[in-house]
């Protein structure tokens, strides 16, 4: 019987710190990376958007996961050391290789890990907005009222001029009746008192 014959290849593989938290397969956490890298969690993000915008690596074969879940695959890792180091030949051609081994994505495709980052930065500018639109229609419902109750209070101080314009009217149409009235009856006695003296002139 005929025996097949194995080839075992030893693969080196640059291991993060033993006192550092173990990798699943060939992912790691995110503070692990840090570590490995010493870098900030800010200079992590950037190292990884080059390696997207610049090397055109997918985020799919970089990262998986979000928030405190999120961990880096062994390329991020040796891309991300390359790159940092400045070693961009040899960056260049770790790219070329994974570009050979990895298989192009299905077209239309949905990844959940890659899209997430940017479906949460949608969410949140939407929430900025709804929250900056909230408080501009409250300001302006704010100063409509304000308009209304200004417009109201001189309405009705007007109807209280005109009420007192109508009274003063009245009380001086009355008055002046009166003094026509008063003028007449002066007028008459006068008269009278005339003709009696008149009368007693002339009796004598």
């Amino acid at each position: 019987m005929e025996l097949e014959t194995q080839t075992v290849i030893d693969v080196e593989v640059q291991s993060i710190d033993s006192e550092k938290e173990e990798p699943i397969g060939q992912w790691y956490s995110a503070q692990s990376v840090m570590n490995a890298l010493k870098l900030s969690k800010a200079d992590l993000q950037k190292l990884i958007r080059k390696l997207q915008d610049i090397y055109g690596l997918n985020l799919v074969i970089l990262r998986r996961g979000a928030a405190r879940a999120t961990e880096y695959s062994q390329l991020a890792l040796d891309a991300a050391k390359l790159l940092n180091a400045g070693k961009l030949t040899q960056l260049r051609c770790l790219v070329d290789q994974t570009s050979t081994a990895t298989p192009t994505p299905t077209a239309g495709a949905l990844t959940i890990s890659e899209y997430t980052p940017v479906l949460d930065q949608h969410i949140n500018q939407l929430r900025q907005n709804a929250a900056t639109n909230s408080a501009t229609l409250n300001q302006s419902v704010m100063q409509v009222l304000a308009q209304i109750a200004i417009e109201n209070q001189a309405a009705q101080q007007r109807d209280a001029d005109l009420n007192t314009a109508r009274i003063t009217t009245a009380h001086n149409r009355g008055a002046a009746n009166a003094l026509a009235i008063f003028q007449a009856e002066q007028k008459a006695q006068n008269e009278v008192l005339a003709q009696l003296r008149a009368m007693q002139i002339g009796g004598e």
